[in-house]
């Protein structure tokens, strides 16, 4: 149960660093050393698969459609992970209470992640299968970018992989 306890508070301090933006704030765009705002990633990658407007019209009917339903599956993430890190600063011997808050949590996560797979799924079904692939790519390397910069794990063995022994041993921080 100790274990568990401090995997989930490793994940809420990790969670809070992510969710930190990297874009400046107004005040700061003006000094120097700021970097120049770059044009928005998403209309760059949209651009690349060539889309008809007919893709483009179904496109932002499944975007619209999907809204609600995804924002409020990122919301119920949010609170659950809020309470979870609020029951861990506030009482950490409770450990059935923290077991009950990374439950809910884990379950907002998995209603997330279905939501998300559905709306990709949606948007897969628009596309042709060349326009699938380049997008598969195109996010890919999105993902690769973000794991490079936020310090994510790019290769290696995953804690799967890793022997018994291993993972008894105090983790070693990754750089």
């Amino acid at each position: 149960m100790r274990k568990i306890a401090i995997t989930f508070l490793l994940l809420v301090f990790a969670t809070s660093l992510f969710a930190q933006t990297a874009d400046p704030s107004p005040t700061d765009q003006g000094k120097p050393g700021t970097p120049p705002a770059e044009k928005p990633r998403k209309q760059c990658f949209w651009d690349r698969l060539n889309l008809t407007d007919d893709q483009k019209d179904k496109l932002k009917e499944i975007k619209e459609a999907d809204r609600e339903s995804l924002r409020a599956a990122r919301a119920q993430v949010k609170i659950a992970r809020e309470l979870l890190k609020a029951a861990l600063l506030a009482n950490p011997e409770n450990i059935a209470d923290i077991q009950t808050k990374a439950t809910n949590l884990a379950n907002a996560l998995s209603t997330s992640s279905v939501q998300t797979a559905l709306h990709y799924a949606k948007i897969s079904a628009v596309l042709t299968p060349a326009q699938r692939v380049e997008a598969e790519e195109a996010l890919e390397h999105r993902f690769h970018n973000w794991r490079k910069r936020f310090g994510g794990r790019q290769d290696g063995p995953s804690r799967e992989q890793r022997s018994g022994a291993e993972e008894d041993e105090s983790p070693e921080p990754e750089s």
